[in-house]
């Protein structure tokens, strides 16, 4: 790490600039819901600000599919009739004009274990956002069940009048053919608290029948993302090497914390680098994502899907700014790769005298990066544990998605701190020598999670043969990590070694669908030791004799294929490195 250049940038992180960035997104353009009008606006704000910097910045054009903005109503017919007030979800069928009558029963948070011993066919459940899981999976899990409908009762307390914006496409990106039929069918709208606990405390006394009318229309629209590259010097070994610096642009009006405080601490950082590019050793592209509220995650997927080769050769780090300068929040919370779980600790310890624990980066936000394989992270002040249990799960604040979500929210001290270790984190990723990153967590991660899955009964897909590749690719690991790098060479061929032993383990580890693919948001398999192992907890549930249990051997020795193949990779890996360095046999 460049210590000496480190205390700079952090001290030069100007509030000021980033605020001034914060103020103009939300007050020129406040509603930058993507398609209509102010995103673009906002791009070309940024694409110019960027340019004016030295950046080589443009707008991506893309086709996402999306959803308008439609209108809604609910009427409670029995026990006792009385009208909530609704905001209509995105990504809904519409109703007929006269609406649909079924029964409303509520779900909880609308996981897959809340289902349990409930039949909801042709009804309409009643789910709390929230994310356990995410709302886009409560509206897969809603369909797969058979209802027709769902309504969403926001977090924060029973006395608050907010409700909040919702879309439910659940598919990750745009949709492909094989994935154009698990867009959830359903109608959908959203209701406050207060109205929602009244329905719920209704559903548990007997049956509840609502009428629920909704229009919206799903639909292709073109849309535009900045995207700003910031070259390092071509002296430079490493500087086709890049560093994704990101932050969904799209946002529900006006969207302070949701996400012009990100964008603004964005911008700054791209002033700081660009005003040090000598001291740049790679390179950093500054990404805007469009499509990311309504479509999910339709601008990150498009990107990796149109830099996929750059991304798997050059790709050194993902970072995600999102949702920073939270007021109430008192903690830095890092969630990261395991490759990187360390890369952070030296900016916490400057900014914040301590060191602090990167917990498990899971697949929300715009993380359309597993596939290919680059290692990421995420970091924000979070809200303290008592609060979020208090407002009922609402880790972004009871104020999300709603249009409270005004400068009241938005703590510029808060902002400071999160701009000054973004600034520092970034600066350090690429301009250190040697990559912070590590091969040792990610192989063992990967093995104990594996073990965990196999230890706890049948194996019909043999695949205990995985078992002496993590063994090994454990043992190179370590070595790995341990190397000393003392020359030019080694240290390139180092953290070439890293970045590639990334791209063949990643998908193993956090994925279900694998490599070349996206897993739909919030994805409930996701939560399984090894996602793609999934297959396996259903096969053990199912009783002997089940036909069903013939079609998952299959599978399962397919996925066993998938880790063979790839773990072999990542092993030949740092041999090969091993040979490039005369360490051949060494350990």
């Amino acid at each position: 790490m460049t210590t000496s250049a480190l205390p700079s940038i952090l001290q030069a992180f100007d509030l000021d600039r980033a605020m001034a960035h914060v103020r103009w997104l939300s007050e020129h353009t406040p509603n930058r819901i993507s398609g209509g009008g102010q995103d673009r606006v906002a791009a070309e704000y940024i694409r110019d600000t960027l340019a004016s910097y030295g950046l080589a910045a443009k707008l991506q054009e893309f086709d996402t599919y999306t959803s308008s903005i439609g209108s809604g109503a609910l009427d409670v017919l029995s026990p006792e009739p009385w009208t909530p007030v609704v905001k209509p979800c995105l990504h809904i069928d519409p109703t007929p004009p006269e609406g649909v009558v079924a029964e409303l029963v509520a779900v909880g948070p609308g996981g897959r274990e809340d289902y349990a011993g409930l039949d909801v066919r042709g009804k309409i459940v009643l789910a709390e956002v929230s994310y356990a899981p995410a709302t886009p999976e409560k509206a897969r899990l809603a369909y797969e069940q058979g209802a027709i409908g769902i309504v969403l009762m926001n977090w924060g307390t029973s006395d608050q009048d907010n409700i909040p914006w919702r879309a439910l496409k659940a598919v990750w990106g745009n949709p492909t053919r094989a994935t154009w039929n698990e867009i959830p069918r359903l109608h959908a709208l959203a209701i406050t608290r207060r109205d929602g606990e009244r329905l719920k405390a209704q559903c548990q006394q007997g049956r509840v029948e609502v009428r629920l009318r909704v229009t919206g229309q799903r639909l292709w629209a073109r849309v535009a993302q900045p995207i700003a590259w910031l070259r390092a010097p071509e002296s430079s070994p490493e500087h086709e090497q890049f560093v994704v610096v990101s932050g969904h642009l799209d946002a529900w009006e006006p969207g302070v914390t949701d996400n012009a405080s990100g964008n603004g601490v964005m911008i700054e950082i791209a002033r700081l680098l660009a005003e040090r590019r000598d001291e740049l050793r790679r390179s950093a592209v500054f990404c805007f994502w469009n499509g990311h509220e309504i479509a999910e995650a339709a601008g990150s997927t498009y990107f990796v899907d149109t830099h996929w080769e750059e991304l798997s050769r050059y790709g050194v780090a993902y970072t995600n700014i999102d949702s920073v300068g939270m007021r109430g929040a008192d903690r830095l919370a890092v969630n990261s790769s395991p490759e990187l779980r360390d890369a952070h600790q030296a900016i916490a310890e400057e900014l914040f005298g301590e060191r602090l624990p990167s917990k498990r980066l899971e697949r929300i936000g715009d993380q359309s990066f597993f596939g290919v394989g680059v290692p990421a992270i995420a970091a924000r002040h979070a809200l303290p544990d008592a609060v979020v249990q208090a407002w009922n799960g609402a880790t972004l604040g009871w104020w999300n998605h709603t249009d409270k979500d005004t400068f009241d929210t938005l703590d510029e001290a808060v902002l400071e701190r999160d701009g000054r270790f973004w600034a520092g984190l970034i600066h350090d990723l690429v301009s250190t020598e040697l990559l912070p990153h590590l091969a040792s967590p990610a192989a063992q991660e990967l093995r104990t999670r594996f073990d965990t899955m196999l230890s706890e009964g049948e194996d019909p897909a043999e695949l205990g043969r995985v078992r002496p590749l993590l063994d090994r690719l454990a043992e190179r690991a370590a070595w790995l990590d341990a190397l000393q790098a003392d020359t030019k060479e080694a240290v390139l061929a180092r953290n070439e070694a890293l970045l590639q032993l990334s791209r063949h383990i990643t998908h193993l580890r956090a994925t279900v669908v694998g490599k070349y693919g996206q897993d739909s948001y919030g994805l409930s398999d996701l939560k399984e030791p090894v996602p793609m192992l999934a297959p396996l907890s259903r096969y053990r549930s199912l009783v002997a004799g089940d036909p069903e249990r013939h079609l998952l051997t299959t599978e399962l020795m397919r996925v066993r294929h998938r880790f063979t193949d790839a773990l072999t990779a990542a092993i030949e890996v740092i041999d090969v490195l091993r040979l490039r360095l005369g360490l051949a046999g060494s350990d």
